[in-house]
């Protein structure tokens, strides 16, 4: 049966998939009323804040994989209807995601010219303002932990609404303290860089305190008591590790990776960095509806996989990826044609502003790969259960392709920002070769709740 004949599975990818894209729309909103507005201050200040966001960048990520790998067996505890292990498999997710947090807390509070200067390669000016940003967001960290994890196991058990409104709520305390913070408005100070990192400060408190408020104060099935969320054996523990370590570590090494692309396009010159966070928030954007579509994905193979039913969790892998590719098709050529408009939002320099088109035409180009590797790694490879090889795939891909390329377009060729760009993207090819291999094969489906049986 095709994608758009099966009633079921789109009802079911709608209900957990569309919530979900609301969600990361307004998580990427966030970040580009943030991306607009210190637009309007300069392009160091651009720099300076897009730079300091790898350490959040980084460490998200790592939350993301400690919490994606539960979610595997989240995802399929909740077919069977499992609750008491749903809460002891949060625990263990909670419990890592705090102490990594708190570690990147200190770093961040305590070192951040060090930090900001390894990132920055020596600028004077983004050192200094992205020093400010980090002292204050740092404080952030642990609350946002929390709160993702909450908002994960929520929606592996299809209940995506409850942290939508959250992340609505986030967005609109952050724009609207953004706006005054930054600029003087609404009868507050003007803070500049400063004022951005308070606002966010700000937004993930009220987010971590919301979303608590509402699962404990509703009897929600994730309303764990502390013995309920801890009464997991080391042996249990060992087994959740063992499927989410690969998680983890794809997560930090992509991250670090991806760092690494940031300080090599900022090896090249302020307004090449400048441009390139630009192009990447703006991408971000678009790609929230496949980013939904992933955890949509994720959480049906899980399920199905869960409740017995492997045959079906094999045919909406299929259904997912046909139905990604064609939107990564159309959503390429918007990009394309509207990327000069919409750049005008940003207030840029005639320079810069060239620089991001060219830059947004090489995302466009790029899109249908980045999708299809979303689709495969994030849906299918850990919906299945398949964990490690989708971490073999990331850290070739990015670490034996993607680094190298980076640094020797912008630093042995002095190839310019579009060529580097492009030389570094190419790992997105490596990945969607290998991950389409290991789909055609059907080794990716494994039942990973038997093992804790």
């Amino acid at each position: 049966m095709e994608w758009y004949k099966d009633r079921e599975f789109l009802k079911t990818m709608f209900r957990i998939g569309i919530p979900v894209m609301i969600q990361n729309l307004i998580q990427t909103s966030l970040n580009m009323v943030d991306t607009v507005m210190i637009g309007q201050v300069g392009k160091e200040a651009i720099a300076a804040v897009g730079l300091a966001n790898q350490v959040f960048f980084v460490m998200i990520l790592l939350i993301f994989g400690i919490n994606s790998g539960a979610s595997v067996f989240i995802a399929q505890f909740w077919g069977k209807r499992d609750v008491a292990n749903i809460k002891r498999t949060m625990g263990v997710a909670l419990a890592f995601g705090i102490a990594v947090t708190g570690l990147f807390m200190l770093v961040a509070v305590v070192t951040p010219n060090q930090i900001m200067g390894f990132l920055s390669d020596g600028n004077s000016e983004i050192i200094r303002l992205g020093s400010d940003y980090l002292r204050i967001v740092g404080w952030s960290y642990i609350f946002t932990a929390v709160s993702f994890s909450f908002a994960v196991a929520a929606r592996s058990i299809e209940q995506a609404k409850m942290p939508t409104v959250v992340s609505a709520i986030s967005l609109a305390v952050n724009t609207v303290l953004n706006y005054g913070l930054i600029f003087g408005k609404l009868g507050m100070p003007e803070l500049g860089v400063k004022g951005a990192a308070i606002a966010t400060l700000i937004a993930r408190l009220i987010e971590f305190v919301v979303i608590l408020t509402v699962i404990y104060k509703t009897d929600h099935v994730l309303a764990a008591k502390p013995r309920e969320l801890l009464a997991f054996s080391k042996s249990y523990m060992l087994k959740i590790l063992d499927k989410a370590s690969p998680v983890v570590a794809n997560e930090t090494l992509w991250a670090i990776g991806t760092v690494l692309y940031n300080v090599a396009v900022a090896r090249i010159s302020a307004e090449a960095i400048a441009g390139y966070q630009v192009a990447n928030s703006l991408f971000r954007f678009y790609e929230v509806i496949f980013m939904g579509m992933a955890a949509a994905c994720q959480v049906m193979i899980g399920n199905r996989i869960g409740a017995g039913e492997e045959p079906l969790a094999r045919l909406y892998a299929s259904h997912f990826l046909k139905l990604s590719q064609g939107g990564a098709l159309l959503i390429a050529l918007f990009m394309a044609l509207t990327a000069g408009s919409v750049l005008k939002l940003f207030g840029l320099d005639p320079a810069l502003t060239q620089t991001t088109t060219h830059l947004m035409y090489l995302f466009a180009a790029f899109t249908f790969f980045k999708t299809f590797n979303l689709m495969m790694i994030v849906g299918v490879l850990r919906g299945g259960g398949d964990t490690k090889y989708a971490l073999y795939v990331e850290v070739a891909a990015v670490w034996l392709f993607g680094v190298p390329l980076a640094f020797a377009g912008a630093v042995w060729l002095q190839a310019g920002v579009i060529i580097t760009v492009a030389m570094l993207m190419s790992e997105e090819i490596v990945k969607s070769v290998l991950t389409y291999r290991r789909y055609r094969s059907q080794k990716w489906l494994s039942n990973v709740i038997h093992e804790l049986q």
